[in-house]
């Protein structure tokens, strides 16, 4: 069953915008990993030509198209250039965006216009550009396919300070929906993955930088290629009866009420719990 997976992973024709550093770059290379054709789209030239070499040592094959999400005519230009390349497109990742900085942190009181339309304009504008162009692509093809968007813990636990950023995470959540009902009756597949506090490339912390035994259950802050495979699963025929699906990616950090460090005293030690094996390999 796996080897089946895996050839039909081999298949797979993949745009993932966004996708020269950080998480996108950790989901290009997860899908090369698995021998798929990736087209990397994003503003950043020098980090994207990289990415396309990476994807090529780790068995892909890949191409990077400069492309600005929020015009309509770049990402005309990167569907073009991605059909001569790979013949079509099997899965869309709409992973381009504004994460953590300036750019997307500031108090309500201190939003201006000009960033609240920025954000719209790359994480909406960006997402209804891309999906428009490949669900038309994947419908002409008549094989179905997968459109995966980004999400956010923010979408529904608001951050403080980023108003804008977590209103456009909650519209792509909803789009996500609204979107796998539309293009359900042509097989085309459309989920988000959530992702929680995460190490990039620069060993930054996305998302919190708080100590991750203290906030997340699972103890460690997330890897791009946790990511990457689960929007690889979301991509893949094991999850062909999914869709209009948020999976979250956040070692559990959004399933609890309270961190870990505040119910430390409730925690039982490995010493204290009854295995059942004490007595499994006793004889009479």
């Amino acid at each position: 069953m796996r080897g089946e997976n895996m050839k039909e992973q081999k298949k797979q024709r993949v745009i993932v915008t966004g996708g020269s550093k950080g998480l996108g770059r950790g989901i290009a290379l997860t899908f090369a990993e698995s021998g798929a054709s990736v087209v990397v789209a994003d503003v950043d030239s020098e980090a994207g030509e990289r990415c396309v070499q990476e994807i090529k040592e780790a068995g892909g094959e890949g191409l990077f198209v400069y492309t600005d999400v929020s015009s309509g005519e770049d990402v005309k230009k990167l569907f073009e250039e991605s059909r001569h390349f790979q013949g079509g497109i099997n899965v869309l990742v709409n992973n381009a965006g504004i994460g953590h900085g300036p750019m997307s942190e500031r108090h309500f009181l201190k939003t201006d216009f000009a960033m609240w339309e920025n954000l719209m304009n790359i994480h909406l504008n960006g997402l209804y550009h891309c999906s428009q162009l490949a669900a038309r692509a994947m419908i002409h093809q008549g094989e179905g396919g997968s459109i995966i968007n980004m999400s956010s813990g923010g979408a529904t636990r608001a951050h403080r300070n980023r108003v804008a950023y977590d209103a456009t995470k909650g519209a792509i959540e909803a789009a996500t929906r609204a979107m796998a009902l539309d293009l359900a009756p042509w097989k085309i597949r459309v989920n988000a993955v959530m992702p929680g506090s995460m190490w990039v490339e620069n060993r930054t912390a996305v998302g919190n930088e708080s100590s991750p035994d203290l906030l997340i259950p699972l103890g460690r802050l997330g890897m791009p290629q946790d990511v990457g495979q689960g929007v690889r699963f979301l991509a893949s025929p094991d999850s062909s009866y999914i869709t209009g699906h948020i999976l979250a990616i956040d070692g559990g950090l959004t399933s609890q009420l309270r961190a870990p460090s505040m119910d430390a005293d409730v925690a039982l030690s490995l010493d204290e719990i009854d295995l059942g094996l004490a007595s499994s390999g006793s004889k009479e």
